[in-house]
This record gives C-alpha cells, sequence and structure tokens, in this order.
C-alpha cells in the first residue's frame, strides 16, 4: 500500500513584524485616552483642586464684600449703650483750684459748650445735666450742632424737674468747614447755611444772632487751626483770622477749650474788652471736666447769668488734668456682638485701602478732598499668604489621604491573611 503525502495547507497567518508594520496609527481620540489612563490620578487631582480654589475665591469675596458692606451700612447696633450710667460722685473744684483772676468772687459754675444725643454727644439731656452736677457745675450751656433744640430741651426738664440744681441757657454751636461758634441764649436753630460759607455769609450769620438777642462766640482756635491728618491744612480750612472776626461784630472768643487754654486768644479779648468764654466740649460720659466758667449773680437764673457773662464780669477754673472721677458706657449689647463677627471684617478688609475724607462738616459732607489709596503690596501680600495657606492645606490633605489608603491597605492585608488562614 503506497503511502500518499498529504498536502499541507498552510493558512496565511501575517507574522508579528508585519503586524505591526502595517497597523493604523492611533487616532487623536485614543491618544487622549490614553494620556487620560496613563495620568487619570493627577488630572482627578487637577480637577479638585481647581474647584477647591474656585471655592476659596468665591468665599473670599462674599466675606469682603459682606465686611465691607457693613462697615459703611447705617443704622447697625452701636458698640456702645448709655441707658444705665452712673454719676455717683460730687466734684468740688472750689475745694483745690483758684481762678484766674484769683480775687474774682464767685458763686456760678458753667460750662460753656456742651452736646446732648440731639447732635453727636453721647449722653441724653438728663444725663448731660447729672454729669454736669457730679462734675461740680451748677450752669451749663447746651450747645448740640446746628440745633437749638437739645439746649431748649434741656432748659425745660431743668426747670421742671431740677429744682434750680442747675441752669441751662440753650444754644447751638454753628458747625462748617470754616469755623464752629456758639450762638448762645436763643430761643430758635439759625439756619446753618453752606459748608463753606463766604465772607458775607458768616457776617450776615452774626448779625442773625444778634437780631434775636444772642451772643456770638468762636469756638477752640487752636483746635480748629491744627493741621488735619494726612492734609498739610488745617482742620477747620481758611478759618477766618481774629481782626476779621472782631471786624464782624462777634462777642467773645473760647479761651479754654477742654484741657487748652489759647493765650494768645486771651490776650486779644483783654486787648478788645470782648467775651471770655470756657468749655469742656463734652461728647462722651468717660471724660473729665477740665474748666468752669465762674460767675456772681445774686440771682440762679438764665437771664442773670447771661447779664454777668455780657458785663465781661467772669474768671474761670482750669484743671489740665481733669477730675477723677469717670462713667463709662454698657458691655457691648447681644445685637452687637452678634455681627461682630461680620462686621469685624469690614475693618480687616479695609487694610487694602484708606479713605481719607478730612473733617467732617456737619452737613453731610467734608471739609477736605477725598482721597482713596489702594495698598498693592498688601494686596500683594495677602494673596501671597492664602497661597501659602493653600499650600499648606494640599499637604495636609495629601498626608490625610495617603495615610487613610495606608491604614485601608493595612486592614485589607490582614483581612486577607486571615481567610487564608481560615481556608
Amino acid at each position: 500500500m503506497s503511502t500518499k503525502s498529504i498536502p499541507t495547507v498552510f493558512k496565511d497567518t501575517p507574522s508579528t513584524s508585519t503586524s505591526l508594520i502595517h497597523q493604523p496609527p492611533p487616532t487623536g481620540s485614543q491618544q487622549r485616552n490614553a494620556f487620560y489612563h496613563r495620568h487619570a490620578k493627577l488630572i482627578q487631582y487637577l480637577k479638585g483642586l481647581a474647584i477647591r480654589v474656585a471655592t476659596m475665591v468665591v468665599v473670599l469675596g462674599v466675606l469682603i464684600g459682606i465686611g465691607l458692606g457693613l462697615m459703611y451700612t447705617e443704622g447697625l447696633p452701636a458698640s456702645e449703650t448709655f441707658s444705665n450710667l452712673a454719676f455717683d460722685w460730687k466734684v468740688d473744684p472750689k475745694s483745690y483750684l483758684l481762678p484766674f483772676n484769683q480775687s474774682f468772687e464767685y458763686n456760678v459754675l458753667l460750662d460753656g459748650h456742651s452736646h446732648s444725643t440731639y447732635s453727636d454727644g453721647k449722653m441724653n439731656i438728663r444725663q448731660l445735666l447729672d454729669w454736669h452736677i457730679a462734675n461740680g457745675y451748677n450752669a451749663v450751656i447746651v450747645s448740640d450742632h446746628n440745633t437749638v433744640e437739645g439746649g431748649l430741651a434741656a432748659e425745660k426738664l431743668a426747670l421742671a424737674e431740677y429744682n434750680e440744681t442747675i441752669v441751662v441757657i440753650p444754644a447751638m454751636e454753628y458747625s462748617c468747614c470754616r469755623i464752629h461758634m456758639n450762638f448762645i441764649d436763643i430761643n430758635q436753630t439759625i439756619p446753618e447755611g453752606p459748608p463753606v460759607p463766604t465772607d458775607e455769609e458768616l457776617r450776615q450769620v452774626i448779625d442773625q444772632v444778634h437780631s434775636l438777642g444772642g451772643l456770638v462766640i468762636v469756638n477752640h482756635i487752636p483746635w480748629s487751626n491744627t493741621t488735619e491728618d494726612y492734609y498739610q491744612d488745617a482742620r477747620l480750612p481758611n478759618h477766618p483770622s481774629v481782626n476779621d472776626l472782631i471786624s464782624w461784630g462777634v462777642d467773645g472768643f473760647e479761651i479754654v477749650h477742654q484741657d487748652v487754654l489759647d493765650y494768645p486768644t486771651l490776650q486779644v479779648t483783654q486787648t478788645h474788652n470782648l467775651v471770655q468764654m470756657t468749655g469742656t466740649d463734652v461728647h462722651h460720659p468717660s471724660v473729665g471736666a477740665n474748666v468752669w466758667l465762674t460767675v456772681n449773680v445774686t440771682k440762679m437764673d438764665r437771664q442773670s447769668i447771661m447779664q454777668e457773662i455780657r458785663n465781661r464780669h467772669t474768671s474761670f477754673l482750669l484743671d489740665p488734668a481733669g477730675t477723677r472721677q469717670r462713667s463709662y458706657s454698657d458691655s457691648q449689647p447681644r445685637s452687637y456682638n452678634r455681627l461682630l463677627p461680620l462686621t469685624a471684617l469690614g475693618g480687616y478688609f479695609s487694610m487694602f485701602y484708606t479713605d481719607y475724607k478730612g473733617m467732617y462738616s456737619f452737613h453731610g459732607t467734608f471739609c477736605h478732598p477725598e482721597r482713596l489709596i489702594v495698598h498693592g503690596d498688601l494686596v500683594g501680600w495677602f494673596i501671597f499668604w492664602v497661597l501659602v495657606g493653600l499650600l499648606m492645606f494640599e499637604i495636609v490633605r495629601g498626608l490625610c489621604l495617603f495615610l487613610m489608603d495606608f491604614i485601608h491597605r493595612k486592614r485589607h492585608i490582614n483581612h486577607q491573611d486571615y481567610r487564608q488562614e481560615i481556608f
């Protein structure tokens, strides 16, 4: 039997090298998929980082907006309350002070300049009267900014309830960007006029006070002419000269303001026989009394005191250190503390700029040109430290994830070993 050879059938199978040569190149999507596959963890981290950075930027923006917005919002709870003030002392300045004119006899101790809540004072009229009585006064001129209403209300209260313990003389402090003057012994408010009145407008308002029977006293010239911070200009720019004021008909000057004796102006009043006035300019109960105008009257009332002042029969006591006893506001109210974590943000973020406005005009404006200065270096350092904080957060986060992964793997290995021991 012959053996026939069986033909071998060969299937065309390309070699590996041939397969690589003829394989089509990967498409763009395949390349991207391959890249994403190789860098999946890095891409996932970068996405998470972007979300965290965006969240941080949004949160910071919201906090800055809330903080600065609240800082310029009116009507928020005040940081101080004055409802429970106590003036449980009685100073007798006569027991340790002599008048400037040592032979001067007196029975009236008057404060010629004070403020209540009818303007920018912190004490209501009752508290204002009690503060003065505690500090040895038996007469006070209540002179709120650009209104006589506080003085009239205080006089009414004193006549009704204080039984001649203290005499109130109504007044108003005419306040503008050029000058502050007390209009004393009037019963109606003088229109305040423009924030920067002309010389002629000032002369007219002085004449108007005289027509009402009032006294015009120029207040605190040293305070008005001192340099306003960051402006190299007077606190009240273009303040009229003493000679101009005398020619316009003012009746006198405040020669002692708080603890400052204005000796040059004192000499002027002596030379021209003008009224010499003194005043504490008290706004807040936490200050002491420094000066008392001394007057001697036969009858303790408004008219008698004013007559002696007009006759220039006055002297004064001066205590530069001020009376020892003080009264302070109540603790911060809950309504204020409730918002403090947010309102404090305004103070923090306001470090990025300084908004200079100068002296307030008491007309809703300011006496100096506004200057807004952005502190770019502080903005840059803030961003730098935010980035440092973000880097520290990422490091701590990475360590925490690593430890969690390590603990998870350790538990998994221990679990596998335990299963092998059982089976």
